[in-house]
């Protein structure tokens, strides 16, 4: 891989089918929902202990934690999720069978 291509289609999370750059095969990777389950345990690991702890420290109403943890949940998956995805396709290029 050369990283000078796009890895994904614009605006969205769909890997393209080969490198403009380089024209290296990118289409048959297939990760599944890997980067997902990475950020659902990143996200339950950090964000329930700091809801709860805001809840604690200053009592905001339901409606409070709804926007903000969503806010701030929302925020972290639209920028972790690309690269972790990007991440997960490099070690499966990498290491791939010849």
């Amino acid at each position: 891989m050369c990283r000078a291509g796009r890895l994904f289609r614009p605006w969205t999370l769909t890997v393209v089918d080969a490198c403009d750059a380089c024209n290296a095969d990118l289409g048959a990777h297939d990760i599944g929902d890997g980067a997902a389950v990475f950020l659902i345990f990143l996200l339950g690991f950090t964000v329930v202990p700091l809801a709860w702890w805001f809840d604690v420290a200053f009592a905001p109403p339901l409606w409070g934690h709804v926007v903000l943890w969503g806010v701030v949940c929302g925020g972290v998956i639209a920028l972790v999720l690309p690269a972790t995805k990007a991440y997960i396709i490099l070690l499966e290029y990498r290491h791939r069978r010849r």
